[in-house]
């Protein structure tokens, strides 16, 4: 499964290696559009995603490594993906990956909601957690 998906099929049946975007779409669903990412690490090498399907009207937060991370990409290191709906708890998925922490569905109509993200980096001497909150946005 791993390698599906980091390959898509372009327009011309050619496959190709999937952008972290795609493969954060692919975790959430075809109906599924990015609204916002932060990339985060040292080296830059995680994104999380905030999707949102306007057929289910759902929220969707997926954090992906790249592929051009290294030895981070294919191991498996503490990651992590949030939302939360404003008033409400965060729902959360946080543990050791290898590809991708989430998906995170979050259904709050009428709401502002926000992400959150957890990337473990670690280095030949040491761990550094990263750690992204975004601040409430998408409204409605």
């Amino acid at each position: 499964m791993a390698a599906a998906f980091g390959m898509l099929l372009a327009g011309s049946g050619v496959a190709h290696a999937a952008t972290p975007a795609e493969r954060a779409v692919a975790a959430c669903g075809s109906s599924y559009y990015v609204q916002h990412s932060y990339t985060m690490g040292l080296g830059q090498n995680v994104t999380v995603y905030q999707l949102y399907s306007s057929s289910t009207k759902n929220n969707c937060v997926v954090t992906v490594k790249h592929e051009n991370s290294g030895a981070y990409y294919g191991t498996a290191t503490g990651l992590g993906a949030g939302i939360q709906a404003e008033g409400d708890v965060w729902h959360k998925d946080d543990k050791d990956y290898k590809y991708y922490a989430g998906p995170v569905y979050l259904y709050a109509p009428g709401k502002c909601v926000r992400f959150w993200a957890h990337y473990e980096e670690i280095g030949a001497s040491s761990i550094r957690d990263w750690y992204h909150t975004s601040a409430f946005a998408n409204c409605g």
